[in-house]
């Protein structure tokens, strides 16, 4: 007890030191950025016929009051940039006597970026507040964040310093050291923080024919359920340039993994080919193919983009863990999806970003799109995932279409989830198989006005158990600007699913009028 309430303390210190780092390049002369602070305010109806998104029954019909202050801060100045957004949800409910609800929830997304020494020393600092899906098999988060079936409430920070040197045009050098914190405040999965130091070096201009690097990295978490782990990785790659459109690739190293696995192996050399094909400014492919430790191994990154288009498609595999993917969620971003597809209109990044995000708050669109569930686990995984998308854009019309297919397997020690699942179901998460898709579409019916309308489903099998969890949202929504600073919606939703415990399934219709308000 007595060492992680030092390992909370110690974190809590390393936190501390962010924001002192920003205060102190802000107040140099050559430090001083332009800021915009904008103030919200959210105000939300809803009736549900299922509060707590229970077994049918079980389900209790209430009216929620929700109210939601917050606000976006925006800064840019010579030596640094920051962005944040936080919100500060209330929720009051008609009759007080239900279970299985939250009366207030966080949620807050913020990064930064400072210049310390100028070519030389730079930090990169960011934070999140959010619930998210404890197991794939049940209940997952959606707009009803007063419920608190199946979600816990994460908490992760990250501050990375590095150094860049150019050796002229022949080679550049990088040095970097990242610590961040996973808290999710949760039962049987560890709180944990890692130390990462990465170095690397890459040719520079004058290698034009011929491209290397060769990099090397090291982390070591520590977590307060499961045992510490180390991972090493030490690579070269090269590229061989066959044209203006045409690279082969090649890599090869060693990676190095200490957690518990029953006499698996967890280290070992490996080795990838591939190519890199850019024939325009608008069209991307790099694919590779290889082997690790673990087995086989694949990578493909394509990417085309029209004037009223874009298309994506993705696949990897990786060794990672839950506390990874919290650091870094894998959805599928709207904003950068909208950002490509706006780059043929409006060719200035600044002024495109700001664009994406007023396009955003005036149709209603989600930040994000459904994708795979970052279920809990203290386990190491091997994740395969694929990824495809694809955003059209009319005069009038937005539609994303996207769809993900990942399969996890457990490679530690199941005893580390055994506080987490449970001894029945200790096997649960061992392979899993995550299938699903999403359908984003809006309408502009007038300047002001729009419709929205979006469907997603997911499918979660267990190969070790045989169970099988299926997941789907349905909603329906009208937009309004009222004034350039005052919005308004009105929403129809359906969700569908299996309770956690699989002996059961759950509904929820709702209705909810909102208006928002920036000031």
């Amino acid at each position: 007890m007595t060492t992680t309430m030092a390992k909370r303390g110690s974190g809590r210190r390393r936190a501390a030191v962010v924001p002192v780092a920003l205060a102190a390049l802000l107040a140099a002369p050559s430090g001083r950025a332009a800021w915009k602070f904008t103030p919200t305010l959210d105000l939300r109806e809803t009736v549900t016929d299922n509060v707590a998104l229970t077994r049918a029954d079980q389900a209790k019909s209430r009216f929620v009051t929700e109210l939601t202050p917050g606000f976006t801060l925006l800064g840019k100045g010579p030596r640094l940039k920051l962005s944040a957004n936080y919100q500060l949800h209330y929720y009051a409910f008609d009759d007080d006597d239900v279970e299985g609800v939250r009366h207030a929830q966080s949620q807050l997304r913020t990064a930064a970026r400072a210049t310390v020494i100028d070519d030389l020393l730079f930090v990169d600092a960011d934070g999140a507040i959010g619930q998210q899906a404890v197991s794939a098999f049940g209940p997952q988060v959606n707009s009803n964040g007063y419920a608190t079936a199946n979600r816990a409430n994460v908490k992760t920070w990250r501050i990375s310093p590095y150094m860049l040197h150019r050796f002229g045009s022949t080679a550049t050098a990088a040095v970097r050291y990242t610590h961040d914190s996973v808290d999710a405040g949760r039962i049987g999965f560890g709180d944990s923080t890692s130390d990462v130091l990465m170095m690397n070096l890459n040719s520079g201009r004058t290698f034009r024919r011929v491209g290397w690097g060769v990099q090397y990295s090291q982390q070591r978490v520590d977590d307060s359920i499961a045992p510490k782990s180390n991972v090493k990785m030490v690579s070269a790659n090269g590229r061989y340039r066959l044209g203006q459109e045409f690279n082969l690739t090649a890599s090869a190293g060693y990676d190095e993994y200490d957690y518990q696995a029953g006499g698996e192996p967890t280290k070992g050399r490996f080795w990838q080919g591939g190519i890199e094909w850019t024939p325009t400014s608008r069209t991307s492919l790099v694919a590779g193919a290889g082997k690790r430790y673990y087995g086989n191994t694949y990578n493909l990154q394509a990417l085309h983009r029209s004037r009223r288009s874009v298309w994506s498609i993705n696949y990897s595999d990786s060794v990672t863990t839950t506390r990874s993917q919290l650091l870094l969620p894998a959805t599928i971003d709207t904003a950068s999806m909208l950002d490509r597809l706006f780059t043929a209109q409006i060719p200035d990044p600044v002024a495109r970003a700001q664009a994406v995000d007023a396009y955003i708050r005036a149709t209603g669109l989600p930040v994000a799109l459904a994708d795979s569930i970052n279920y809990f686990s203290n386990r190491y995984i091997l994740q395969k995932q694929f990824q495809a998308s694809v955003a059209l854009n009319t005069a009038r019309t937005t539609l994303i279409l996207s769809a993900f297919d990942n399969r996890r397997e457990g490679l530690s020690l199941i005893q580390t989830d055994s506080l987490l699942t449970g001894p029945a179901s200790a096997r649960i998460n061992d392979d899993t198989t995550q299938r699903g898709g999403s359908a984003l579409w809006n309408m502009r019916l007038t300047s002001r006005s729009g419709i929205n309308a979006s469907w997603t489903t997911s499918r979660t099998q267990s190969h070790a158990t045989g169970l099988s969890s299926k997941n789907a949202a349905l909603r329906l929504a009208v937009t309004r600007q009222f004034a350039p600073k005052v919005r308004g919606a009105f929403e129809a939703r359906r969700v569908s699913g299996t309770t956690t415990d699989q002996v059961a399934s759950y509904r929820e219709n709702a209705l909810s009028a909102s208006l928002s308000l920036q000031f």
